[in-house]
């Protein structure tokens, strides 16, 4: 069977001296392939895979197979293939520029495996050509930069528990880990790359708002005190105001007097400690409100990780009160299993982590009924409280959750590759169109460009890939924690 042979041109070849192709040669079963990776001739390199001359015979042969180009009628020749004939030759004219500057095919099918290979070794020879042009000096730089930069994540790591639960320390921990990306992709890209300029464009929009709304903050500084102030009362007389109604008939709801009335005392004396808490720290949150503020220069993102802890310092109180009535209404049905065992003679056998038969006697059975009935009686009480406030964690929950996701939102704002997709960049592109040209001494000529992704595509390919939402909710374990 002869085989086809693909070759694979740049539609910017200079035809203006002769020398050596640099490319690669590749077999495929059914297929030989030359990809000529260099729009200018060489005079001498390690990677040739043909020649450009006027003259075939003129050229200097080997042993190897070989494709020639002639620099006058671009008609293609095959070197030390025997009889084979032009007929057999496919020649594929693709656009160089935008195949150097593409950061990956979509393309799978039919000729996507061959422009694949194309566009990888093209953005090796580019990252080469850049290496051997690059200073030392900005390579000692960079390495210096990422060295100081694992050595404070590395410290960070270390005292993760002192810090974890603090959403603007977490953030300053990301963005550290950002700048680490973003210096090595530098480094290993040589340029200035779609995903890395999503990024440093993101972070200066993320600056210069920050600057803005902290001189915002700074001229507003008694007014923005005062509405922590009144939101901060508001929170804990709303919770009171809740708690009494709690302690009445809610809905008409019978519920247990005394327990009702024991479940409301407590979590009213743990309203009134927060609230004396936040009294008490009021006078230093207006003497140092700029140094708490000062951490918004360095952008929008750390102001609202700013509020994200605001709102959890605000609303610890429902926090503690949720986790009170979580663990109560745990405990009352967990009694309530174990009870309910009692009555069918089953009992849990904690050694082999099952449950077994047991015969109980008549006194286990009076206490364990009365337990059962007690449990019982006040689960309704418990479980009002319990609903309530799973609400109430629920709504801080998503309202937190949406802070994260302006962080993350502001940390990959597409503004570059909004820019680089309006002006059809070449970083753009994705998939390959091919055009048929008319023949020409016998070699089927095609045409390759590059067309433009999608937007949205776009948008998700070239997103920087160093963090992602770190507490995305899910509804799934949501309520799987709520009802189990």
């Amino acid at each position: 069977m002869v085989k086809s042979i693909l070759v694979f041109v740049p539609d910017s070849l200079h035809l203006n001296k002769s020398g050596y192709l640099e490319g690669l040669h590749k077999e495929y079963d059914e297929c030989e392939a030359y990809y000529i990776t260099n729009d200018s001739s060489v005079k001498e390199t390690t990677h040739a895979v043909g020649y450009l001359s006027n003259d075939v015979t003129k050229t200097k042969t080997r042993d190897t197979k070989a494709v020639h180009i002639d620099n006058l009628t671009t008609k293609i020749s095959l070197v030390n293939y025997g009889n084979l004939s032009a007929s057999n030759v496919v020649k594929i004219e693709y656009d160089y520029h935008a195949f150097c500057n593409c950061d990956g095919l979509n393309e799978e099918h039919q000729y996507g495996v061959h422009f694949k290979f194309l566009s990888n070794n093209l953005r090796k020879r580019r990252r080469k050509s850049a290496d051997n042009g690059r200073k030392s000096a900005s390579i000692k730089l960079f390495t210096f930069i990422i060295t100081v930069l694992d050595w404070s994540l590395s410290i960070f790591n270390a005292t993760r528990l002192m810090w974890a639960y603090s959403a603007t320390i977490s953030h300053f921990y990301n963005n550290l880990t950002g700048y680490k990306w973003f210096f090595t992709e530098i480094m290993r890209e040589k340029r200035v790359s779609p995903k890395v300029g999503n990024f440093l464009l993101s972070k200066i929009f993320d600056l210069l708002l920050g600057i803005i709304l902290l001189d915002l903050f700074m001229e507003n500084e008694d007014v923005i005190v005062n509405l922590i102030e009144n939101v901060r009362e508001t929170i804990i007389y709303g919770f009171r105001d809740l708690l009494i109604y709690l302690m009445g008939s809610p809905i008409g709801l019978k519920l247990n007097y005394a327990f009702n009335k024991s479940l409301g005392t407590f979590f009213f004396y743990h309203i009134s400690l927060w609230r004396i808490f936040l009294i008490t720290m009021q006078p230093y949150v207006k003497e140092y409100f700029k140094l708490l503020v000062l951490p918004g220069a360095f952008g929008f993102s750390y102001q609202v990780a700013m509020l994200s802890d605001l709102v959890s310092i605000a609303t610890f109180h429902v926090y503690c009160i949720y986790v009170y009535a979580a663990r109560l209404i745990y405990l009352q049905l967990k009694g309530l299993l174990s009870l309910w065992r009692l009555f069918i003679g089953r009992k849990y056998n904690p050694l082999r982590e099952r449950v077994d038969s047991y015969q109980y006697s008549q006194h286990q059975l009076f206490i364990g009924t009365l337990g059962f009935t007690v449990l019982l009686f006040l689960l309704p009480t418990t479980t009002m409280y319990y609903t309530v406030f799973v609400i109430f964690r629920l709504a801080i929950t998503i309202v937190e959750d949406i802070l994260v996701r302006i962080r993350f939102l502001l940390h990959c704002l597409p503004i570059y590759v909004l820019v680089l997709w309006a002006t059809n960049s070449p970083y753009m592109t994705g998939s390959v169109r091919l055009r048929l040209k008319k023949s020409k001494a016998g070699v089927a000529t095609f045409e390759a460009h590059l067309k433009m992704l999608p937007l949205v595509t776009s948008v998700r390919k070239f997103a920087p890939n160093t963090i992602k939402p770190s507490s995305s909710l899910s509804w799934g374990k949501i309520f799987t924690g709520v009802l189990l």
